[in-house]
């Protein structure tokens, strides 16, 4: 019987609403990744190492003046450039 009353309270809402797209100068949250600048946004990586392995990777970072940051981003670029 509650069910009833409830499902007769919570009334499906009509299939006819439209929704206008935002205006062109209206942010939005771009989830396509069309149209998105390349070195503007900045996006994190997450990876899994052992507490030693990144106490070890923070250490020779911070030795070298560079965060892990840098310092990944170097690497990936060496990479890359021995791979061609």
């Amino acid at each position: 019987m509650l069910l009833l009353i409830w499902l007769d309270f919570m009334k499906l809402p009509s299939k006819k609403i439209k929704i206008a797209p935002p205006p062109d100068n209206e942010p939005t949250l771009n989830v396509t990744g069309k149209n998105i600048q390349p070195d503007t946004i900045i996006k994190p990586i997450q990876i899994k190492v052992s507490i030693n392995k990144h106490k070890e990777m923070k250490t020779y970072a911070a030795e070298q003046g560079i965060t892990i940051t840098e310092m990944l981003l170097a690497g990936y670029e060496m990479y890359r450039n021995k791979m061609k």
